[in-house]
């Protein structure tokens, strides 16, 4: 079937109406920038529309693509939307997760010992250590990782590695005598034992479906074809998590009728400069769905640098990137490790350029200004809060203020004695005043303290900066940095820079992306051979040369181990 083919074999309008003697399935078929979400929010409407609201389930394999669809006010009750292990935890039962419970396998196994994990943030589809570069935190984890792998492509024990089926049965064994289900056990376990989707729903939605592995996507078949019809809504080109067994065949297998076949081809992202070369590279793959795909009617562009790797990126930080902000625009870092992102943080941190990465925003590499109770920019927002320089929002401190800001000062010369367990007795709702300030700090330093109030908000920063804790000094140097730079709104104002690998991303986009195009060695060994591991480093790029909606930067290569794009 050609591309022409695809296009109009499918239609979003008879989905749900066609025959399904032969699967109820039908594809959706979303590549970057096209609006797959809007086009599944409209299908979700319209089968609450025919079945009621109680009649439809909506998955998907991560938090992010949940939370999306989530935020369309789609007309259906919020525990039918969430992550497929999700809806397998909540149909098991709510069984005892493994990973979350493993301190008597680490006491027993010290040489495989495996982090523990939170049961919601994975519930939730938190990805592995690979998009943060591909470091495992234990040994453990590596090879806990690798047999969900195998599980997940559904390949029987006899397949995989040795080192794999050894760490399997001690694992097994573990689980089997504490009662605990693993999280690849949530699926594997649905796949056998519940016949239906939860709630017996008349259609099914699985969104970013090329996230899933095999053994995923069969378990969102069984239940489909016990539903009146399903939506598979994918684009094969973007399958970048072969990590976690995830495969474009997963997708394209068994085929399907090419009426239930349907293809955004239109992008509202992408320009024609850099849809160009991202399909040369794409079509360059052993297997793909073909579409009809055009470009956002706008030229763009996408320039190659000939300075700054990724091990020196101060150059095109400073010409360049500071001119797009400069502009209004959004810029977006991406490698394909996290550690090849560390030279670029220096550099942002150096210029205290404000960055972050909303995508993975429990990374606090990437999300030093990230806003929480006891944080470090929360804690400045609370010393200057009172400033007559912070402008709109200006306040009088209340206790709680002070007792954030006051936490992390040194005692010796700056607070009197038992100040700090005074301050932890106090209302924190309670206003500060002259008299609570006399009581608490030693007379030359509220001397100083008050005199800030006379100047520039930044001598107030300066006088908390030089007073601080030694244990926490270096965390407070950024935030200080970008207080003092950009003023106190730049630690709530969501920032215009983006820092993260492809794998973490992937879903958002940029008006300009600067491209690393640098591997591993173990990636640029996949990428030397042909086949499925060579294919897997290229939609990696591929989805990193998407994430463009105007401007791509493909910089220079650190080392003769990089992708060509």
């Amino acid at each position: 079937m050609n591309a022409h083919d695809a296009v109009a074999a499918g239609s979003l309008n008879d989905i749900g109406a066609l025959d399904h003697s032969i699967t109820a399935e039908y594809r959706i078929f979303g590549p970057p920038g096209t609006g797959k979400t809007t086009n599944l929010t409209r299908q979700i409407r319209r089968a609450v529309e025919r079945f009621g609201a109680d009649s439809v389930l909506v998955t998907s394999f991560s938090r992010a693509a949940a939370a999306e669809l989530a935020g369309r006010d789609l007309p259906i009750n919020p525990d039918r939307i969430g992550t497929l292990h999700s809806h397998c935890y909540h149909a098991l039962g709510g069984p005892e997760i493994a990973e979350c419970n493993v301190e008597e396998w680490n006491k027993d196994n010290p040489h495989l010992q495996i982090t523990p994990k939170k049961k919601h943030g994975r519930l939730e589809g938190e990805e592995s250590g690979e998009d943060e570069g591909g470091e495992q935190g234990k040994e453990g984890d590596e090879c806990l990782e690798q047999l969900n792998r195998w599980r997940g492509m559904m390949i029987p024990p006899e397949g995989w590695p040795s080192v794999v089926r050894e760490f399997s049965a001690r694992w097994r064994e573990y689980k089997d005598a504490h009662g605990l289900l693993d999280f690849c056990d949530l699926i594997d376990v649905a796949l056998r034992d519940v016949y239906m989707a939860p709630n017996r729903p008349s259609v099914i939605f699985a969104d970013e479906a090329q996230d899933l592995n095999r053994m995923q996507l069969t378990l969102v078949r069984k239940w489909g074809e016990r539903a009146n019809y399903f939506i598979v809504a994918a684009d094969d080109d973007q399958t970048i998590y072969s990590f976690t067994g995830a495969t474009p065949e997963a997708v394209l297998d068994p085929d399907i009728p090419a009426d239930h076949k349907i293809i955004l081809k239109q992008s509202y992202r992408v320009p024609r400069a850099i849809h160009g070369p991202a399909m040369r590279l794409i079509k360059q793959v052993t297997r793909r769905q073909e579409k009809d795909y055009l470009p956002r009617p706008e030229d763009g562009e996408c320039i190659r640098l000939s300075t700054g790797t990724y091990r020196s990126p101060e150059y095109f930080i400073l010409k360049s990137a500071l001119q797009h902000l400069e502009r209004g625009q959004t810029v977006m870092f991406l490698a394909a490790c996290g550690y090849m992102l560390q030279p670029l943080v220096a550099v942002l941190r150096k210029n205290a350029i404000p960055f972050h990465n909303p995508y993975r925003k429990s990374n606090g590499f990437w999300n030093p200004l990230r806003i929480g109770r006891g944080s470090t920019p929360s804690r400045i927002l609370a010393l200057l809060v009172a400033h007559p320089g912070f402008g709109d929002g200006r306040r009088d401190w209340t206790m709680g203020d002070l007792g954030l800001w006051a936490e992390w000062l040194t005692s010796e010369g700056v607070l009197k004695r038992g100040s700090k367990k005074k301050l932890q007795s106090l209302p924190p709702n309670g206003d500060v005043t002259i008299a609570t300030l006399d009581e608490l700090f030693e007379p030359s330093a509220l001397e100083a303290l008050l005199s800030t109030f006379d100047g520039d908000y930044r001598s107030l920063l300066e006088w908390w900066r030089r007073r601080v804790n030694a244990s926490v000094f270096k965390r407070v140097q950024f935030p200080l940095d970008v207080a003092g730079a950009h003023g106190p709104a730049a630690l709530i104002d969501v920032p215009r820079v983006v820092v993260g690998t492809i794998h973490s991303v992937k879903g958002g986009e940029a008006d300009v992306v600067y491209l690393f195009p640098d591997l591993s060695g173990e990636a640029d060994r996949q990428y030397q051979r042909t086949g499925p591991p060579r294919d897997a480093v290229i939609r990696q790029f591929y989805v990193g040369m998407t994430r463009a909606r105007q401007t791509l930067y493909i910089c220079p290569m650190e080392t003769g181990m990089a992708v060509r794009i």
